[in-house]
């Protein structure tokens, strides 16, 4: 090796012309080397879209991405469009069509991919033969709106009759043309006294139904006759004592004679036969401690002969069915997919059932004989809902003629912002929305400590939520997904506006209170150990966060909790025999103002505990209230009011002020329906709150029985 001068005096290295070629080599390897695993990132960041965020089309067009780019890359190429296929099935109906063509561009592109074609032919076969069933069964099935209320059971065999509550909660029999029979004359919402679960006889000279006491401390199983008369008890337990559980009624057998329920107790549940003639109860499946009526009630067959209930098996709910002496048990439907039980149709020849695996809701039916599924089951609806109590629908079961029956609830919850005129007591600007997008899945709003931002939670599937942060500014939105969340909801911002407190679970199956990094997105857990977790409130300095535990004990008691939120050390502040969820605090950290339903009252009480001090009691023309919150300089609170007339009826709630240190109340002329969960943005002036509403109404699925569901 040769060492030469520049002209400036320093040394030149002359390198062989093979170590040149060495190094060009080496950068181009590393180079190929770092192309060759970008699609993989690119991979791997599109399955976290699809995954965990749930942005399907976003989780599309990565996938293109990679086709496009890396075409080479066959293998990943066709993991990507099986994987696009499937965004597309989960997308509904419509995108049918598109999940197809990228099944079959795996088949005719890429042959050389042998497991993904394999797939790919699995899903043609299966979204062919759902196109075929869908033009010759779906084309004929008829939605009709029956009610425009929910009922609280099924019709009667004839569907004539509806078990429904009152305004009170008694209970109330309602025939198709709005003709009222009243059973019950002595509920009260407010009392804790109502009805429950009722079912009427195949005679229709019966219901059986539950009745809820005070404070849900006892429930009794009666019978009565559909004219009022005769009334008595069936059943009657404690549902606090010892082992003594509550039994939920579910069908009658074919002769009247007997009642098919859940036994719902501590140590678990079993469903079985109730006597009516002497309340004997007879146990014929022990089902642990599921809520088997959650997603669609055990159902009886026409006969009286079977049993079809869900039962969860890795996550995923399985249909079953069971001989009534409980001599034989048979698995019917077992899939990857959830598989709810709807009901027998009345020839019993065919278990009706709602299942997700096309990607969307759907109901099928599934010929039986002898208790043995005869053929793969055949589409009836596509998107007819997802079984479950907060949103979808609840089944009630067939009719004689072959109608089927269910109960469609839409829970509603959207965050809006409007402007006060504090000196005048009156509006600036209108309440308006906020969101312009997943609306009706929006709640518990709260502004960042310098006001540039409102945080609230965002429903976006059932097992899903996003953390929405919008710019006061802008309106622009960003939605975090934290990584190790499922649902969540009760935001509240920490003092260091980098991080917020909510309530939910994580992928290991713990519920509470966690901690979001709004940077990171990462999610910690704060509070795992109790349960209800209501009104999360961080204090100024951040160094403490209040909630209210439901972990009731032996004692009924409901507690107001501190948390060090370094040390994790608890502490109980204040305790009632009811709910406190709505409290805030105050912004000099010194009071806590809370709502307390047990005493009817709006209190304050120093931050550390001690006797409150009532600031509000709600007298007889009042009702009740929702939400309270402090002004940001003190002085002032802010809560809702449901005046005593509408409580219960439409839900229209008030906005009101009150001072902190006590006085006259003030209204403000704000009234929305199902006003609460109420913050002040830092400006004193604007104000943020959740509108909700739950709407019932009364359905009937018809004409896909016309032929028999055994031959395809």
């Amino acid at each position: 090796m040769r060492i030469a001068r520049s002209k400036t005096g320093r040394k030149n290295l002359i390198v062989p012309m093979a170590v040149v070629l060495g190094l060009v080599a080496l950068a181009y390897t590393a180079s190929a080397l770092q192309n060759s695993s970008q699609h993989k990132v690119l991979f791997e960041k599109a399955k976290f879209t699809m995954e965990t965020k749930g942005d399907l089309k976003g989780a599309i067009d990565l996938f293109e991405e990679i086709i496009k780019k890396y075409p080479n890359e066959r293998d990943y190429a066709a993991k990507s469009l099986y994987l696009i296929g499937i965004c597309y099935e989960k997308l509904g109906e419509r995108q049918a069509q598109q999940a197809q063509e990228a099944f079959q561009r795996i088949v005719q592109d890429y042959p050389d991919q042998t497991e993904e074609v394999s797939l790919a032919k699995e899903k043609l076969l299966i979204l062919q033969n759902a196109q075929a069933e869908a033009e010759a069964v779906e084309g004929n099935v008829q939605l009709r709106k029956v009610l425009d209320l929910g009922t609280i059971g099924p019709p009667s065999s004839d569907g004539r009759l509806f078990p429904c509550w009152d305004d009170s909660g008694n209970l109330v029999i309602m025939d198709i043309w709005g003709k009222e029979q009243r059973l019950t004359e002595d509920a009260s919402w407010e009392a804790g006294d109502f009805a429950d679960s009722a079912i009427i006889s195949p005679d229709g000279e019966k219901v059986a139904y539950g009745w809820w006491h005070k404070d849900s401390s006892a429930y009794d199983l009666k019978v009565v006759n559909i004219d009022g008369s005769g009334r008595r008890i069936l059943y009657s337990k404690s549902t606090m004592s010892g082992n003594e559980g509550y039994l939920s009624p579910l069908d009658w057998t074919p002769d009247g004679r007997q009642i098919l329920g859940v036994l719902r107790k501590k140590e678990g549940a079993a469903i079985g036969f109730l006597t009516v003639a002497d309340g004997s109860f007879h146990g014929i499946k022990d089902i642990g401690k599921q809520n088997m009526t959650r997603q669609g009630p055990p159902r009886l067959s026409p006969d009286g002969r079977w049993v079809a209930y869900n039962y969860l098996q890795n996550a995923k709910s399985d249909i079953f069915i069971m001989a009534a002496d409980g001599s034989r048990e048979i698995a019917l439907v077992t899939h990857p997919a959830d598989d709810f039980i709807l009901d027998w149709t009345p020839g019993g020849d065919s278990i009706l059932m709602a299942s997700d695996r096309s990607g969307t809701w759907d109901a099928w039916l599934i010929p039986l004989k002898n208790g043995i599924a005869q053929d793969d089951p055949i589409l009836v609806k596509r998107d007819f809902g997802r079984p479950e109590m907060a949103t979808g629908i609840s089944p009630l079961g067939f009719t004689t003629n072959g109608s089927f029956y269910y109960q469609v609830r839409l829970w509603m919850e959207e965050v809006h912002t409007a402007t006060l005129d504090l000196r005048n007591i009156g509006l600036l600007t209108p309440p308006k929305k906020v969101a312009r997008s997943f609306e009706g899945t929006n709640c518990y709003a709260d502004w960042s400590p310098d006001g540039k931002y409102l945080a609230f939670a965002s429903r976006r599937g059932p097992k899903s939520s996003a953390l929405c942060l919008v710019s006061a500014e802008t309106g622009e939105q960003r939605d975090i997904f934290p990584p190790g969340l499922n649902r969540f909801i009760r935001v509240n911002w920490h003092p260091d506006g980098k991080s917020i407190v909510v309530v939910g679970s994580n992928k290991e199956g713990q519920h509470g209170i966690f901690r979001v990094d709004t940077e990171t997105e990462k999610a910690i857990p704060v509070v795992t150990e109790g349960a209800g977790f209501h009104s999360l409130r961080c204090t100024p300095d951040g160094r403490f966060l209040y909630y209210e535990d439901d972990a009731l004990g032996g004692d009924k008691a409901y507690r107001i909790m501190r948390v060090d939120l370094k040390t994790k050390e608890k502490r109980e502040i204040y305790r009632s025999t009811q709910q406190i969820i709505r409290m805030d605090i105050s912004p000099d950290g010194r009071f806590l103002a809370f709502l307390e339903a047990a005493d009817s009252a709006m209190k304050v009480m120093p931050i550390e505990g001690g006797e409150p001090y009532v600031l509000y009691r709600f007298g007889e023309g009042d009702g009740w209230s929702t939400s309270v919150a402090w002004s940001p300089d003190g002085k002032n609170l802010f809560f809702t009011k449901i005046p005593k007339d509408e409580e219960g009826k439409t839900g229209r709630i008030e906005l009101w002020r009150i001072p902190g240190k006590g006085g006259t109340p003030e209204k403000f002329p704000l009234v929305a329906q199902g006003m609460e969960n109420l913050r002040i943005h830092p400006d004193g002036q604007t104000i943020s709150f959740n509108t909700f509403s739950v709407n019932r109404e009364t359905w009937a699925m018809e004409n896909f029985l016309l032929r028999d569901p055994s031959k395809k």
